[in-house]
């Protein structure tokens, strides 16, 4: 019998670099999911330690995140409860607000590559992706006038993540302000996903735009920066305007009791993100600063985890390579636009440097 299941997602095979696996993996080497194993922060740890077991026979009902994300963003917006819409991560937080705004056949503009799980939503909503592409002769470095030339009146979204997914770059915030000032005269609403937004300095991060543009959605994660991915965390910031539409949609029960407490406590640690940021750009900076013949790397800044490693043979399968020293890196391939001879690379821990420069030297030699 064959079920009469939605016709668009029946039509489409989603491509996602997300692995759920029950076993061991092959690589001995994390360096690409976006996870944070630089360091963590010891509220966190502590935050874990307080947890009780009674805090899983109730349904979530704790505000106290919401306080916490409200106290760390005031310097930059006065937000209140109906600003914030709790999720599962930050990828939850894109699925909702798909759901909440697209319609069957409608446009959503962007840049590639970027967040491809992103990009993969919006044709399960049967709709179309357009897109600007980071230039290869540019070092696939942003440049807003490439999409305000694309962008009009019938794009229902626009989509751009801040830091950009896989290059690790970082958009500047008069570059994002540019965006929306253009998608409000259209009346079109700005996704800027910011789930790698706690490796940027703070001053960049469009919520400090939030209370002047009415048409910008900025979804957040404690998996990143703050090291929770376990724990399935996250929250959209959005205009008041849309909570009674996003209460319809949402589940009001997302993130744990749990969840809830260790990420309240965990973002009231502002310190140790300044440490974080510090050890990690000094870790990518040991791998950006080597005289390679034949790798090089996309625009990028030295405080996020994440960059584009490019070799300059389209031949060289860059995730196999990696792969033949048990290090495991997302292949260009996963990405739009992008080939085998790229791939996004997360910088590793401390530990496991020696073994990752001394693979990227072998990598580096093949011509």
């Amino acid at each position: 019998m064959e079920l009469k299941i939605n016709s668009i997602i029946k039509a489409h095979t989603k491509v996602s670099y997300a692995i759920e696996s029950a076993g061991p993996r092959p690589y001995d080497i994390d360096c690409a999911e976006g996870t944070n194993i630089v360091s963590y922060s010891p509220s966190a740890e502590e935050a874990f330690n307080e947890l009780k077991f009674e805090m899983l026979r109730s349904y979530p009902h704790s505000l106290t995140v919401k306080d916490s994300v409200i106290h760390y963003w005031k310097d930059y917006a006065d937000l209140n409860y109906k600003n914030i819409t709790l999720c599962d991560g930050s990828i939850s937080g894109l699925y909702l607000i798909n759901r909440l705004f697209l319609e069957n056949g409608d446009h959503v503009l962007g840049y590639v590559p970027t967040f491809s799980d992103y990009v993969a939503d919006v044709a399960m909503h049967g709709c179309t992706f357009d897109f600007v592409t980071l230039k290869p002769e540019n070092n696939y470095k942003f440049c807003p006038q490439d999409l305000l030339e694309k962008l009009n009146e019938n794009h229902k979204l626009v989509y751009i993540d801040n830091p950009n997914n896989p290059t690790g770059q970082i958009i500047p915030l008069a570059d994002i302000e540019m965006i929306l000032e253009a998608a409000k005269k259209l009346g079109v609403a700005v996704i800027v996903d910011e789930a790698y937004g706690e490796y940027m300095p703070k001053e960049n991060s469009a919520v400090s735009l939030f209370k002047k543009y009415d048409n910008l959605i900025i979804p957040k994660t404690f998996s990143k920066g703050f090291g929770l991915a376990g724990m399935r965390a996250g929250y959209i910031l959005m205009p008041e305007s849309l909570h009674p539409y996003m209460t319809n949609i949402t589940n009001p029960y997302c993130m744990s009791e749990l969840s809830r407490s260790v990420a309240a406590k965990t973002i009231r640690n502002e310190a140790f993100l300044e440490g974080l940021l510090a050890e990690t750009a000094r870790l990518k900076r040991m791998i950006l600063d080597y005289p390679w013949k034949n790798i090089s790397a996309a625009e990028t800044a030295d405080t996020v985890s994440i960059s584009l490693l490019i070799h300059k043979n389209p031949e060289v399968d860059m995730a196999a390579e990696f792969a033949k020293f048990r290090i495991w890196v997302y292949s260009g391939c996963d990405f739009d636009t992008l080939t085998k001879n790229t791939c996004r690379f997360r910088v590793p821990a401390a530990k496991d440097m020696d073994r990752v420069m001394e693979a990227l030297k072998a990598i580096d030699a093949i011509d």
